[in-house]
């Protein structure tokens, strides 16, 4: 007897060690630089610093994986060529410093129907400018990239693969050699090919679509998600318009769970008009085991208002409501009044997306979670605002 429990207690002492890798990836609105946000950024000497518009929420993105969509370009100056706002966006090269350093991002969309704002030259220019700072971008083909091509990045030994796809562009230039990925059954299809065959361990979808200023998705957004889901994506993410649309979780027969943000709104411009100032941070945190096998563990957020202290500054700030989260940012200038206001916001994104009332490890307003994989997020409001 006492040979066969040493041998048990060899057995277990010698048995691998259960372990799982947990990855967190965060992903923002549209990005955008109005003819407002260029004059106050820009100072007398003609430099241009954007920080201003970040340093109440950077703590946020510290240590994160961030994915957001560039609304603008950078095609420099010259030939008739100027720094402007809507319609034709064009941005200080300096602006990749604020999204390097202030919120650290991990990947660029450029999919979206401001890329041709300055032709073909513009968007090369732009993903030039961006390789150069060190920034991943998808959405465009040209020269050794191909259309509806896919990114695989690490986050944590997870490896996301990465497709991006707009419904379209304001400007056609007639170019060979740029291309913008466009949302078909076929491109979709297409880049979900490619994005398998980089032997991911998610594939997570990054589309520009939707009507501006609706706050529910129409049939075509409905389409092109089924289209990814079908096609193996675990997690969509919308851009375009401009405002918040819902959160929703699907768990199929076989009890896989996938997810669709439908569009996270702004995260930065001078659209001043409720509720185009508001939007969140979308947390999704992928859990891979020891078979190899990833899933989506939890969704979670923090809502956001972009407040414009002065006739033409804006600064993004968190409008929830965890005490740790607001010890850790700067609120400094914002009167009482102000700070009721933002935290009012908060509350009504937040019961517009069903965000629940606890938080995950970071502070987040859980969305959905596998502990309570019955409870899926359902809007308690028709609008944001």
């Amino acid at each position: 007897m006492r040979k066969f429990l040493a041998l048990c207690f060899m057995l277990i002492l010698c048995a691998p060690a259960y372990s799982e890798t947990r990855a967190r990836f965060l992903f923002i609105g549209d990005i955008m630089v109005h003819d407002q946000q260029l004059d106050a950024a820009r100072h007398k000497d003609g430099t241009c610093d954007f920080s201003a518009s970040f340093r109440r929420i950077t703590p946020i993105f510290s240590d994160s994986f961030l994915v957001g969509n560039l609304e603008t370009v950078f095609a420099g100056t010259g030939k008739r060529l100027r720094y402007a706002g809507f319609p034709l966006f064009n941005t200080p090269d300096i602006f990749t410093e604020n999204l390097s350093g202030d919120l650290g991002v991990d990947l660029l969309t450029l999919a979206n129907n401001h890329i041709f704002d300055r032709g073909a030259s513009g968007a090369r220019r732009t993903a030039e400018v961006l390789a150069s700072a060190d920034i991943p971008c998808i959405g465009l083909g040209f020269g050794d990239i191909p259309s509806n091509d896919a990114i695989i990045l690490d986050n944590g030994g997870i490896r996301a693969a990465f497709i991006n796809h707009s419904y379209g562009s304001n400007e056609w230039p007639k170019s060979s050699d740029v291309h913008l990925n466009v949302i078909s059954s076929s491109d979709i299809a297409q880049s979900m090919r490619r994005a398998r065959a980089l032997s991911s361990d998610v594939i997570i979808a990054l589309f520009h679509w939707g009507n501006e200023y609706h706050h529910q998705p129409n049939i075509h957004q409905k389409r092109a998600a089924d289209i990814a889901f079908n096609e193996g994506a675990s997690l969509i993410v919308g851009t375009h318009p401009h405002v918040l649309q819902p959160v929703e979780v699907r768990i199929s027969s076989d009890d896989k769970t996938r997810a669709v943000a439908w569009s996270l709104g702004n995260f930065v411009s001078f659209q001043r008009t409720l509720p185009r100032e508001r939007s969140i941070v979308l947390a999704a945190d992928f859990v891979k085991d020891d078979d190899g096998i990833t899933r989506l563990a939890e969704l979670s957020c923090v809502p956001l208002y972009v407040v414009a202290p002065g006739s033409k500054r804006t600064e993004v700030t968190y409008a929830g409501d965890n005490a740790e989260i607001i010890e850790a940012l700067n609120f400094d200038g914002l009167s009482k009044s102000q700070l009721r206001n933002i935290r009012t916001i908060g509350h009504a994104v937040n019961e517009f997306l069903g965000a629940r009332k606890d938080y995950d490890s970071y502070g987040f307003n859980i969305l959905w979670n596998e502990e309570s994989s019955d409870i899926l997020p359902k809007s308690r409001r028709k609008t944001p605002r």
